[in-house]
């Protein structure tokens, strides 16, 4: 199992210099670069007139990053590519893997807010499924596409590459039979400068929620998963979802757990009193994301008493989310709560948050240096790899 990092800029005053927010967000990654973290996550959103979800562009940013670290991976989740122009990203892709130097994960997401389709690219309204989801999986196949291959053609329902009735201008006098049609002259095959650094093709993971169709999407398209916020017994559900529609659609037979990832919000103190100065901001980010209600924090057939459901609905606790999807505890407590994650699922990425809207920067930092001292090199004993990554 790797262990890794995800990171998102917030400014809830709405008063900070965002050139103060990067540099804590730089610092956050050079503290999981050298301090042992397999991967370094970042997101995407738009129009946060909430201040809590500032980072619009991650290609920019995870450029910026991977300027400044060594060892980690940089990863993206996600970049919301039914947002982007299918080319334009494979090219900002392929360029970001060579400058990170071959460590680009890219992780890919279809989109939650209508605020920022209908502003963006209309046609991929999460409000509208079907139509989100065929943008995406246009894009999804385009970029891939040219990404791994020398020359690369598409037609969908959406986009069409190249684009119907090119032919060779003053400016593009293209007569290389490998690119054009001999008989007509039109353009029929295109090719991007740079191709990834990692042939064929960089990793691929997709961020899902609780659906089925997109576990089943992301194992046929060879894309790992990543998931927020399920219960273990939740969780191995998933699981078994993806690995029989990875058995059916590859016939191959992966172990409970491969190419899959969970986000777990964390944070390590060395006392229950040091703990508490999470809470409120935990909490906080907590309850604003939660209009899917408590059910995704619940175990498979597991219902509420109507009162509770009403309840949390209005109001998520600590108590109810800390044993069932927190890594919430002193370093003793959060490596026994990882080493069982693991037992109980084969999991492949855990992927740790510990910095919410409201939270000092130091308090982040304090609870990233534990994990990093106390936390990551126990459990990787514990789970037989070398207690760093530079060791591997």
């Amino acid at each position: 199992m790797q262990i890794s990092y995800f990171q998102n800029i917030h400014d809830v005053s709405k008063s900070r210099p965002y050139s103060a927010l990067i540099e804590e967000f730089r610092e956050v990654a050079t503290a999981c670069d050298e301090g042992g973290f397999d991967c370094f996550w970042m997101p995407e959103h738009h129009f946060s007139v909430w201040g809590r979800e500032l980072v619009p562009n991650p290609i920019l940013l995870a450029a910026d990053i991977a300027a400044r670290t060594r060892r980690c991976r940089i990863g993206l989740s996600a970049a919301i590519i039914t947002f982007w122009h299918p080319i334009r990203l494979a090219e900002d892709l392929a360029m970001l893997d060579h400058l990170t130097g071959g460590r680009l994960i890219i992780g890919v997401g279809r989109g939650n807010y209508g605020l920022e389709a209908s502003n963006l690219n209309p046609l991929a309204d999460p409000n509208n499924p079907a139509g989100n989801m065929k943008v995406f999986a246009e894009t999804l196949e385009i970029v891939k596409r040219a990404l791994g291959n020398d020359r690369f053609s598409y037609k969908g329902d959406i986009y069409q590459f190249p684009a119907p009735g090119f032919k060779a201008d003053r400016a593009h006098s293209v007569n290389d039979p490998a690119y054009v049609d001999p008989e007509t002259g039109e353009l029929t095959q295109l090719s991007i400068f740079p191709r990834a650094l990692q042939q064929p093709l960089p990793p691929f993971w997709q961020v899902v929620s609780d659906s089925e169709e997109s576990m089943r999407f992301a194992a046929k398209q060879d894309c790992g998963v990543l998931m927020w916020r399920p219960t273990v017994k939740e969780l191995q559900r998933r699981l078994a979802v993806y690995r029989d529609a990875y058995r059916d659609a590859h016939g191959i037979e992966r172990p409970l757990g491969a190419g899959t990832g969970i986000v777990r919000d964390t944070f390590v103190a060395e006392t229950e009193q040091e703990l508490r100065v999470a809470e409120g901001p935990l909490m906080g980010a907590l309850n604003f994301a939660n209009w899917r209600g408590p059910r995704i924090y619940l175990d498979p057939g597991e219902t509420l008493d109507a009162e509770t459901e009403t309840a949390l609905r209005h109001r998520i606790t600590l108590d109810f989310v800390r044993d069932r999807s927190l890594l919430f505890g002193t370093p003793d407590q959060v490596v026994e709560k990882i080493v069982q994650l693991h037992a109980a699922t084969g999991i492949e990425q855990l992927v740790i948050k510990c910095s919410w809207p409201g939270l000092a920067h130091e308090h982040c930092m304090r609870s990233i240096k534990l994990l990093t001292d106390e936390v990551l090199p126990r459990v990787r004993q514990r789970l037989g790899r070398p207690a760093s990554i530079a060791a591997e």
